[in-house]
């Protein structure tokens, strides 16, 4: 098969995914807020295919999976945050806000018990005599290590990703980032950036660097990508879409995936065969209620109602006899 223009311009950033991938014990998928039907496609169909290779993956967003995106397979993996995804290891720290003074101390604590009882966990603070503690908020952060390789779909910076990142930057800071879009307004935050501005879908950048990668794809993870082709393109109707992308659709419907149904889109120009073929291939169709050449009477042509001639004796009315009257 012919390489992509994606697998041709970015053939050094996919040689370092094919040797950080083999010493990966654990992968993080990230999905910005607000991901369309494409960006979840995407991450999924990636998720899927790690998973397939024997990958420890996690997949985890900041947002609610919509009714209208629950048809997609694995969607039910997605978690809500990063401690949820796991990871080899990590603290949850509660920070208590207002009750430190400047040289980093706090003047009003005496010292700081626990103590478990009903599967619960309970934190004595023992307050200074005179002294006031009392924090204007108190916040869980989590510090989760051990995700040597994260995957960040469709977000132009890492802001994108909401409390995913501002909660575990720490994370993100020690992990060899994999930036992964199709938008120009993208800031190349990642060590490894695999962007393609010119691609229709991320969907279909993902089929192909799956392929380049060498991983599998199954009936689920190819319909994922259809999903999430035929939602950016507006069902293949889009002025991006070019030939690779049919050729995205092809390697997918090969692999046992099945088209949308039901996919709502803005009405857009109709998909016209013939624009794709050669003129020897090109099919001229029979209008409706009309007979063809083999059926029509030798000698019979259509002619339009301004070619008709009428008899005048056609517009005059008429009376007609019977010959009794019952």
């Amino acid at each position: 098969m012919v390489e992509s223009p994606l697998q041709m311009q970015y053939d050094s950033q996919l040689t370092e995914l094919k040797n950080l991938l083999p010493a990966a014990k654990s992968i993080l998928i990230a999905l910005p807020i607000g991901a369309s039907i494409d960006k979840l496609a995407s991450g999924l169909a990636l998720f899927l295919s790690l998973q397939q290779q024997g990958k420890e993956v996690s997949i985890v967003s900041d947002d609610n999976v919509n009714v209208s995106q629950a048809y997609l397979f694995g969607v039910d993996r997605i978690q809500k945050n990063v401690s949820q995804a796991g990871g080899a290891g990590g603290n949850m720290t509660l920070v208590l806000e207002g009750v430190a003074a400047s040289d980093g101390t706090v003047p009003a604590l005496q010292k700081l018990d626990w103590f478990a009882e009903n599967n619960n966990l309970n934190l004595v603070f023992h307050i200074m005599p005179g002294q006031t503690f009392q924090p204007a908020k108190i916040t869980p952060k989590y510090q989760v290590s051990g995700f040597s390789l994260v995957f960040v779909i469709g977000a132009t910076n890492l802001n994108n990703l909401g409390n995913l990142y501002t909660q575990n930057s720490q994370m993100f800071s020690g992990a060899h980032i994999v930036n992964f879009d199709n938008q120009t307004s993208n800031s190349n935050f990642g060590q490894t950036n695999l962007l393609d501005t010119n691609a229709a879908s991320l969907s279909e950048m993902t089929q192909s660097v799956i392929s380049s990668l060498g991983l599998p794809v199954d009936a689920d993870i190819a319909s994922n990508l259809l999903a999430g082709i035929f939602e950016a393109t507006n069902n293949l109707t889009s002025s991006n879409v070019t030939a690779d992308t049919f050729i995205s659709v092809a390697d997918c419907l090969r692999a046992g995936g099945k088209k949308p149904q039901g996919i709502q889109t803005q009405e857009g120009p109709k998909l016209e065969l013939n624009q794709f073929m050669p003129p020897s291939q090109q099919v001229t169709q029979t209008p409706q209620n009309q007979p063809s050449q083999e059926e029509r009477p030798a000698g019979e042509g259509l002619r339009s109602a301004e070619s008709v001639e009428v008899e005048p004796e056609w517009l005059t009315p008429k009376i007609f006899k019977g010959s009794s009257i019952g």
